[in-house]
């Protein structure tokens, strides 16, 4: 079953950095069916919402290639908790339906990378 993601409207212009970050959180959230806001909550929310969120640290760090001090402030989380998010996600990629559904969804977020790699690593 196709989920829709449910995106509030957005709190005014993104850096392209940031955006990047959304865009890995919405897709993390459509793939789990949860709520994107909640990846950024501060309480740890469901196991669906923990799950989301360790995969939009996962895609944001690895496909995008934010750093964790970046990240840990966009998601209210410290490094220690963002490197077992990317340990948990590096583990399930044994599982080949897993990683072939991580494949496709890294697939998706390469564009976003090829924008931050023209400005030198650093977002437009």
């Amino acid at each position: 079953m196709l989920m829709s993601p449910h995106l509030p409207p957005p709190s005014g212009p993104a850096r392209p950095s940031e955006a990047g970050i959304t865009v890995a959180a919405a897709l993390a959230a459509w793939v789990a069916g949860v709520e994107r806001h909640a990846l950024f909550g501060q309480s740890r929310g469901g196991a669906q919402v923990a799950a989301a969120r360790q995969l939009a640290i996962y895609l944001a760090h690895v496909v995008l290639g934010h750093d964790l001090t970046r990240l840990a402030a966009a998601f209210g989380r410290d490094r220690a908790t963002l490197r077992h998010a990317l340990r948990r996600i590096e583990d399930e990629r044994d599982d080949p339906a897993f990683d072939r559904q991580l494949t496709g969804l890294e697939a998706i977020l390469l564009p976003l990378r090829g924008e931050r790699d023209a400005a030198g690593g650093q977002p437009r």
